[in-house]
């Protein structure tokens, strides 16, 4: 039986304390866990995380083009679409022709939608809580600038191929 503390356990792939694909790993499984956790809370709701960010983004934000949708949440046009096929029929959110440019559209949320995305912002509150109160303001700070860092060098280095994954 291992009797290593979770924390100092090493992954499949090594120490991530020392080796750079084995924190890799760990990253990458905090970010299933965390996901994990979060669509577990969303489920009652009938959603997953991948329809949270859009409908906490379009409560924000208010009408949005599909495009910038994309871009304030990373995700490539293609991931837009499909979100929104799904948000569409289960009567969340509604495509309408932008006024300024008949070619796009503006994505709302309807009133149902709007509902859910405080509910499951309220979700998505009680999971956060769990997984991040414990830090403390310099911990936190430290841990966006990290995870900032991250994502800036992995879309620089990208080929494209994987930066549009959901």
């Amino acid at each position: 039986m291992d009797n290593e503390s979770p924390e100092r356990r090493p992954t499949a792939l090594g120490d991530p304390r020392a080796d750079d694909p084995a924190l890799g790993l760990l990253l990458a499984t905090a970010h299933d866990a965390a996901r994990s956790a979060l669509n577990a809370e969303l489920r009652p709701l009938g959603i997953e995380t991948r329809h949270f960010g859009i409908l906490a983004t379009l409560d924000r934000q208010g009408p949005t083009s599909q495009r910038r949708l994309g871009a304030l949440l990373g995700l490539d046009k293609s991931a837009v679409v499909r979100i929104m096929d799904e948000l569409e029929r289960l009567g969340l959110a509604v495509r309408n022709r932008a006024s300024h440019d008949r070619r796009a559209y503006a994505i709302q949320l309807t009133a149902e939608g709007q509902r859910l995305a405080r509910a499951s912002a309220e979700a998505a509150t009680v999971v956060s809580a769990r997984l991040f109160g414990r830090l403390g303001a310099d911990d936190r700070d430290r841990l966006v600038s990290l995870l900032t860092d991250i994502v800036v060098r992995a879309r620089e280095g990208s080929t494209g191929d994987d930066a549009d994954r959901p």
